[in-house]
């Protein structure tokens, strides 16, 4: 049976392209964003944690060292790549559960499990659902009261996406995706009038080499090949 991902999917769950814009953030980022990021999830020991989009589970691994062998970490994402990628990392710890299972059905996993989380975490990756606002509504019915939905996502200012927009290569589906965060996710927060905190985080890339960005761009979501040449002009 054919897979009936498009071809944005398909590179939005690939281990590979997620692998390079890590490693490329790492190397050339401004910032540590996964250090920003934990600061403000305060796990704490003993938590429980569900994670929506885990992929390589850099985050999961860390989740788990400070929950401790009392809390618990349920990784879910749609990459069984990127889980076989996890499960090597997760070696012997049995505070992580890892699902191969795509975020809008996740709910339905949760019925069967009769558990609460302190924190349900999703950092780039939310917007990949079929229906987002749906997941966080159904999800959210799996917090202990005093626990935190805490979403990370894209927003503009956004050199990449304005370049593609410029190239006019810019798929409805990513704009869609990125206008996800930008516009419907903060008018469905006041709508709903949940208790929320927003923080902008700014991390610069400075590509000193073509190569580097050039990996880079074929990594994201949104490359095409014909504005290579167009951004290395820019590049140059």
């Amino acid at each position: 049976m054919k897979s009936q991902l498009s071809i944005i999917e398909k590179r939005a769950i690939s281990s590979q392209n997620l692998q390079n814009r890590l490693s490329i953030n790492k190397k050339l980022g401004s910032k540590d964003l996964t250090k920003w990021l934990f600061s403000k999830y305060k796990i704490k020991k003993k938590e429980k944690v569900l994670e929506l989009g885990c992929g390589v589970g850099n985050h999961v691994i860390n989740e788990s060292k400070i929950v401790g062998h009392r809390g618990y970490i349920l990784a879910t994402d749609y990459s069984k790549k990127s889980l076989k990628i996890l499960q090597k990392k997760k070696g012997k710890k049995n505070n992580i559960e890892i699902k191969y299972i795509s975020m809008d059905d996740v709910s339905k996993y949760l019925r069967s499990k009769k558990i609460k989380f302190d924190k349900i975490i999703s950092s780039y990756a939310l917007y990949y659902a079929k229906n987002p606002i749906k997941v966080i509504k159904e999800c959210s019915n799996f917090l202990n009261i005093r626990g935190k939905f805490l979403i990370t996502a894209p927003d503009y200012p956004h050199t990449l996406i304005e370049f593609a927009k410029k190239q006019k290569t810019l798929p409805k589906e990513v704009k869609k995706q990125i206008d996800f965060s930008s516009k419907k996710l903060g008018v469905f927060l006041k709508k709903k009038r949940y208790s929320k905190k927003i923080y902008n985080f700014q991390n610069i890339l400075k590509f000193k080499d073509l190569t580097d960005l050039i990996n880079f761009y074929r990594s994201t979501v949104f490359y095409n090949k014909k504005s290579e040449t167009s951004l290395t002009k820019l590049f140059l």
